[in-house]
């Protein structure tokens, strides 16, 4: 399964499940892949309809640990079309 949705993604984590990878799209959004596995879309589904319980402080850390990886996740990305766009500027003032 494979999703954008933080609040999601955080529930899935503080459930014990670990993301497989992740894609970040041409506008920036980033998906989070995880195992396809009854158990994963049961937590989908019980998300989606607010009948699934967290315990408080595995949420908050799960939370956390996401907000840091998406903001490290960001911030990589920003470094790499900066440095492309930074490239490109530089090639153009010394071909002048």
């Amino acid at each position: 399964m494979q999703t954008k949705d933080f609040g999601l993604v955080t529930t899935l984590t503080a459930k014990g499940h670990r993301f497989l990878d992740y894609q970040v799209d041409e506008l920036g959004r980033i998906f989070f892949r995880f195992q396809d596995s009854p158990e994963t879309k049961a937590i989908e589904d019980g998300f989606f309809k607010n009948s699934i319980t967290v315990q408080v402080q595995d949420f908050i850390n799960a939370q956390t640990t996401m907000k840091t990886l998406v903001f490290d996740i960001r911030r990589k990305v920003d470094a790499n079309a900066n440095r492309f766009t930074g490239n490109r500027i530089a090639n153009t003032y010394h071909a002048n």
